[in-house]
């Protein structure tokens, strides 16, 4: 694990979730289900997402639980993962395609949803599409006449 992904984990774990950012959670769970947003998904994820969305988000329970404040964005987050593990687990095996691999795209789909990101998969293709980078830096600070430094950044394709 990043040393940032564990931070930003940790930093979820305390947070706990407002009136307001619940609705905004169920508003992205909501687009997410129209098919509004960038992520690509299954048929299997799209049902668990609705079963979580119908279940726990609009739950009363959830509802007043928040309204205590006594739910964190870790715990809306555990509460996905213990409910698709076992949906995982009854799933067929898929050559090649261990369950810990689905587990793990599964839960960064979950969180790129509830932060409102798309699809990570898409930010990295896009990332790796141009495979040159120029970032083009003016330094005046250290001296008067204006340095310009010139940073390339190159990425492998898999091919």
């Amino acid at each position: 694990m990043f040393l940032g992904v564990a931070n930003s984990m940790n930093i979820l774990a305390r947070m706990k979730i407002s009136k307001q950012q619940l609705q905004i959670v169920k508003d992205r769970f909501q687009a997410f289900l129209n098919g509004e947003t960038q992520i690509v998904a299954d048929e299997a994820f799209i049902n668990a997402v609705q079963s979580y969305f119908e279940v726990f988000l609009k739950s009363d329970r959830v509802a007043r639980m928040v309204q205590s404040g006594g739910c964190s964005a870790n715990d809306s987050r555990e509460v996905f993962k213990k409910h698709i593990e076992k949906r995982v687990r009854s799933l067929p095996e898929i050559d090649g395609l261990s369950k810990e691999t689905v587990l793990s795209s599964w839960m960064a789909k979950f969180d790129a949803i509830y932060r409102g990101e798309e699809d990570p998969r898409k930010q990295q293709a896009r990332m790796t599409d141009s495979s040159l980078f120029l970032q083009i830096q003016t330094n005046t600070a250290a001296t008067l006449k204006p340095v310009t430094i010139l940073v390339f950044e190159f990425q492998m394709h898999k091919g």
